[in-house]
């Protein structure tokens, strides 16, 4: 259970922060590479 959560905001804090980078990001392509 503990392993799980560990996992769940791992991925859920690497998703936000390429979520933020997308949005921040000046370089079109840069920001399609976030996605």
């Amino acid at each position: 259970m503990l392993l799980q959560a560990i996992a769940f905001y791992l991925f859920s804090a690497v998703l936000i922060a390429a979520a933020v980078m997308v949005i921040a990001g000046r370089n079109p392509v840069h920001s399609v590479l976030f996605l």
